[in-house]
């Protein structure tokens, strides 16, 4: 029943991020071309800024509550108390940053005007009541996540996006109102949106707020702004030194790379959003066999991310040769190397478990900046020499250190009885695809490679299904 429900939400947390990204494609070249490149490039400078804001709104509060809500010391009277107190603190979060924001405004206007940029203060002042809006909404979002309601956040998520990017094109592209429409229409439609997702949640909703939940509240989720600061950066660096120490046009081939590696990443985040708030209500649930599931569950989420990462490797030059044009071939390489990395990143999800479970979330921020240290360091090294390949193999060698390190944590914390002969297995199956990824890599469509290729997929399946624990589970 579990790895049943887990599975349902999976599909439609996948489905809502499914149809918001495939919206955003659609609306993407649209905008674009509305918008000079100088006035797209201070969009995006604008919306890099209200992410890192974002971090200090949230302070980790939505990590918080997904550790406590469900807690087998958490009384069930509490849940609700749990939940506002987070929410009222994020809210004086975002209101103390918003009096920030109005109080440097008249210093910083006279620089962005000396600048000649193309927005006025309405893009400043819209995109900081985003940010409020938006986080205190994903906040919600994460709430129906905790009452095991996927279709209140496909329903919210979906309304949300769809208003949002709908009113930016009309905005930016019909009414020409550039910049300041688009983070103006955006802003209306998050505050519009605001009280349906508080409706959605509740009978989780009070005006009570306990001192002592928001001191744990507040210390379990504060290291989560150093760790979102590392993977802010451990997720644009290779870009930056791509630019730098190679070429632009190595940014391209790795960026065409990365938008292929989405499609195994987008399975990884649906399966993260369904399984964080079950996680920790198994272990209320089922406190004798709790960790005995978080290894099985381990070893299916391998088996499904070596079958979608690892087919998208096998098959990518057949791929980028069918859907992009031939001066992209190169981004084949980089894109098998990219998909061990988004494979070893899901892993993250149970090698990480124990760390959260013993409440030392401080780890996550020292490990993380370690992670983007040694990321940083082989980008050094590796670009010089392969370019966007090596970029690729800095990112996934990076997530291997920092799933190993977590793994390493987990298991001196929390131990969980992982069958490391099942699992040795298992990644001895992926090596085995990734090699042939790589050995039999064809920028051009060849029959005989195909069939071999689809020969060793099938294969590889059916010896990874004989490895799970099938009657167990």
């Amino acid at each position: 029943m579990v790895l049943r429900n887990l599975a349902k939400d999976t599909l439609i947390y996948g489905g809502a991020d499914f149809i918001t990204k495939a919206l955003a494609f659609v609306a993407f070249p649209l905008i674009a071309s509305a918008l000079s490149p100088k006035a797209f490039g201070a969009m995006e400078l604008i919306a890099t800024a209200i992410s890192m804001l974002g971090l200090f709104m949230g302070c980790g509060l939505n990590n918080s509550v997904q550790r406590y809500y469900w807690d087998k010391d958490t009384l069930v009277l509490d849940r609700a108390v749990v939940v506002s107190s987070g929410l009222i603190t994020q809210a004086v979060f975002g209101l103390a940053i918003l009096i920030i924001g109005f109080l440097i405004l008249p210093f910083t206007l006279p620089l962005l005007q000396k600048a000649e940029l193309p927005f006025t203060w309405v893009a400043i002042v819209a995109a900081l009541f985003l940010m409020v809006f938006s986080q205190l909404q994903q906040y919600l979002l994460d709430v129906t996540r905790l009452h095991f309601s996927p279709w209140k956040f496909l329903t919210i998520s979906i309304l949300s996006r769809i208003s949002g990017m709908l009113l930016a094109v009309i905005a930016v592209v019909y009414l020409n109102w550039g910049i300041d429409g688009l983070f103006a229409v955006q802003a209306f439609v998050a505050l519009i949106i605001l009280p349906i997702a508080i409706w959605m949640v509740k009978k989780d909703i009070t005006l009570s707020i306990d001192k002592k939940w928001v001191a744990e509240l507040v210390g379990f989720g504060y290291p989560f702004i150093f760790a979102g600061m590392a993977y802010w950066l451990f997720g644009s660096i290779d870009r930056w030194m791509l630019a730098s120490m190679s070429s632009i046009e190595e940014v391209g081939i790795y960026s065409v790379s990365f938008r292929f590696a989405s499609i195994v990443l987008f399975v990884s985040m649906a399966f993260s959003q369904a399984w964080s708030p079950v996680a920790i209500k198994i272990k209320t649930d089922h406190p004798d066999t709790y960790r005995d599931i978080y290894a099985k569950v381990f070893l299916i989420l391998i088996y499904i991310m070596l079958t979608v990462g690892g087919g998208v490797a096998l098959f990518s030059g057949e791929l980028i040769y069918l859907l992009m044009p031939a001066e992209y071939s190169r981004s084949a390489m980089p894109l098998i190397v990219l998909c061990i990395g988004v494979i070893l990143q899901a892993t993250q999800q149970i090698t990480a478990i124990g760390i959260s479970l013993e409440k030392k979330s401080f780890l996550f921020a020292r490990l993380a900046w370690f992670a983007a240290i040694i990321n940083a360091i082989l980008n050094w090294f590796l670009i010089p020499s392969f370019g966007a390949t090596g970029a690729a193999w800095a990112t996934s060698i990076s997530y291997l250190v920092l799933t190993l390190t977590y793994m390493i944590y987990t298991q001196k914390l929390h131990t969980l009885p992982i069958d490391w002969l099942k699992l040795v297995k298992m990644l001895s199956l992926g090596t085995l695809v990734f090699l042939a990824a790589i050995f039999l890599y064809q920028p051009i469509l060849s029959e005989d490679i195909l069939i071999e290729k689809i020969l060793i997929a099938v294969a590889c399946l059916i010896i990874g299904w004989t490895i799970l624990p099938k009657r167990s589970v």
